[in-house]
């Protein structure tokens, strides 16, 4: 379990996201949705203590993340960026980074940390990419291969900035369900999504963030039907019992 109190952040004296109080429980899927630019980024790598906020606090079973030493809190908190450069090296060998905070120095990788590496590139779906270069790889290849990196730091919590980005329908609908089984194995995955009908079908909880604040947090049907979606993007949302689905209507006064 994660907890947001009362947390501002953003960058240099200019606030992004302000006033926030959440609780992101094990075992969870929560999905982040909001305009560009409103602040889900920021909010992320705030929660994940890769930025200090600019007053409140996030804590992981009452212990502040921003008092851990970073080797402590990568073992306990993981964070997949938007995009990253990671230079000319193999699959194989990008995945395997998600291991350093358990090695010593110098690296040595035990048994557990290469059957570790092995099950996350199995899980990502890239075995047959494993000998190859990142460079050689297409955008969802490289993607697949920066989760499985992810998967391979092997935390209890995970945030993740835009996970299906680069990805076609067929692989966002695989990761998309990799995260709820990994939800479901216990892990507390929170992530920014674009996409509204991803983040509507397949999280417990969706926050919907505007105004720089977090105006809803609330199960998928719920949010749907708040209003919360309708003010952050202008458009009608509802919620079809009968056929299960979410339907998004531009609104005629925007």
């Amino acid at each position: 379990m994660i907890e947001l109190d009362e947390l501002s952040c953003g960058y240099s004296r200019q606030t992004v996201v302000s006033g926030v109080s959440l609780t992101f429980e094990q075992g969870k899927l929560y999905s982040l949705i909001g305009r560009n630019g409103c602040g889900k980024s920021t909010l992320l790598m705030t929660a994940a203590g890769l930025i200090k906020p600019m007053s409140g606090d996030v804590r992981v079973e009452g212990v502040s993340v921003f008092s851990m030493k970073p080797r402590e809190l990568a073992k306990i908190v993981s964070f997949l960026p938007q995009s990253a450069v990671n230079g000319d090296i193999t699959v194989r060998s990008l995945v395997s980074h998600g291991r350093f905070p358990y090695l010593p120095y110098p690296r040595r990788y035990s048994t557990d940390d290469l059957q570790k590496i092995d099950e996350s590139i199995e899980k990502a779906g890239i075995r047959e990419l494993a000998g190859r270069k990142i460079s050689e790889l297409s955008g969802g290849q490289r993607q697949k291969a920066r989760i499985a990196m992810q998967l391979a730091q092997d935390t209890n919590i995970m945030f993740l900035d835009e996970p299906t980005t680069y990805l076609d329908i067929g692989g966002r609908l695989e990761l998309m369900e990799m995260f709820v089984k990994l939800a479901e194995s216990g892990k507390t995955v929170v992530m920014a999504l674009h996409d509204l009908d991803f983040a509507l079908k397949y999280s417990n909880v969706v926050a919907v963030i505007n105004d720089g604040k977090v105006a809803s947090f609330a199960s998928p049907s719920e949010t749907a039907g708040n209003g919360a979606i309708n003010a952050a993007f202008g458009v009608s949302a509802r919620y079809d019992e009968t056929s299960g689905q979410y339907f998004f209507e531009r609104r005629n006064d925007q």
